[in-house]
């Protein structure tokens, strides 16, 4: 008997069912930035390079960010860095901040799975004008979520389903931006491979243009790691308020009466470095599908929407003026540019690609973007 489809809305970057976030979270790697990590702790000890410039990713059903979250997402922003959150319920101190309302259509509630699938749902329009006449239907398993109600005088709209259902907007937080959507299920597995409506997850995730991009599992609802004791008592004010006495209690007492005591140095273990593992097991899912082809075309279509993004190029005509302006724009010898598009192009036709090729149509997009001065 054939095991059920688990319908759960995890948004997780391991979990493979319609509503994870499996596919996406392995097609962006080297795609949107130069760098790729994952946050596994609060916004509070995320420590950045500020150095560069980061973005991060947020992916759930509902944020309930505490006050020190948005403390830190804050001052996250105001060093120029890009946040990007979508989720059905904005709660919590987060939307008491912005004045968010969120709604979805309740109607749907009590339907079955199979019906909603076979049922038409939003519409999504993206207000960018090489979009305007693009838009992109959902089937209603998607929830339906919107904006209720925001302050129109700080954000700016920038997609929405009907009329006055928006479901994206942006607003400049410091030095920073600030994005916000509904409908987190259009990142799902289920409407990004071998779905057409992937490309509005494309077009979406290109607004990001900094050096390093962060995926967030920490505030995921399913992570249940992140349900911690501290976590309880930070959330609550008074709980916090005497946190803090505690804390400054124990620091008078370590200076005043444990300096006169011989204390034991605790012994400091080294971090566990799990980099090799996370690359041991997607490198496995990869090599165990041997579908060399399909991986290539996935790969090729986000370079180019990466370049169409990058350099606002048409890449319908790959001919010499067109690799002549890429050249420019991009700061790379034309001899180079000129192999790296002539190998897609190559490898965008239905033949047999072995692994060898593969790995060079990574090699040359990762130098490509490595070295762009865009």
């Amino acid at each position: 008997m054939p095991k059920p489809t688990n319908w759960a809305r995890t948004y997780l970057s391991k979990d493979k069912s319609p509503f994870g976030c499996f596919a996406i979270y392995n097609l962006m790697d080297n795609v949107y930035s130069k760098g790729y990590l994952i946050n596994n702790k609060t916004l509070y000890n995320l420590n950045t390079d500020s150095s560069k410039k980061t973005s991060i990713i947020i992916i759930d059903d509902k944020l309930n960010f505490n006050k020190n979250d948005v403390k830190a997402i804050f001052k996250f922003l105001d060093r120029g860095n890009t946040a990007f959150i979508s989720v059905n319920q904005f709660n919590g101190a987060f939307a008491d901040t912005f004045h968010l309302k969120t709604s979805y259509d309740y109607s749907d509630y009590n339907v079955s799975i199979d019906s909603l699938i076979n049922k038409a749902g939003a519409k999504i329009r993206l207000e960018a004008q090489n979009f305007k006449n693009k838009p992109f239907l959902y089937s209603g398993v998607a929830v339906s979520s919107y904006f209720k109600e925001f302050d129109t005088t700080r954000f700016k709209v920038l997609a929405q389903f009907s009329k006055n259902r928006v479901c994206l907007i942006s607003t400049n937080v410091g030095k920073g931006k600030l994005y916000l959507m509904t409908m987190p299920d259009v990142f799902g597995n289920y409407f990004v491979v071998d779905n057409p409506n992937r490309f509005l997850v494309y077009a979406i995730l290109s607004l990001l243009k900094n050096d390093v991009l962060i995926w967030d599992e920490y505030y995921k609802t399913y992570n249940v790691s992140n349900y911690s004791f501290i976590k309880f008592i930070l959330e609550n004010d008074s709980l916090y308020a005497a946190y803090l006495l505690i804390i400054i209690v124990l620091i008078f007492y370590m200076i005043f009466e444990g300096r006169r005591r011989q204390r034991a140095i605790p012994i400091v273990e080294t971090p566990k470095n799990s980099t090799l593992e996370f690359v041991n097991v997607v490198s496995h899912v990869y090599y165990n599908s041997k579908n060399h082809q399909s991986i290539a075309a996935e790969k090729i279509r986000f370079f180019y929407e990466t370049v169409r993004a990058k350099f606002q190029v048409n890449t319908n005509k790959i001919n010499g003026e067109f690799l002549n302006e890429i050249s420019t724009l991009s700061g790379i010898e034309i001899k180079m540019v000129k192999q790296l598009f002539t190998y897609c192009e190559k490898l965008r036709e239905p033949i047999e690609i072995t692994e060898n090729e593969l790995i060079e149509l990574n090699r040359q997009i990762h130098n490509f973007n490595k070295n762009s001065l865009r």
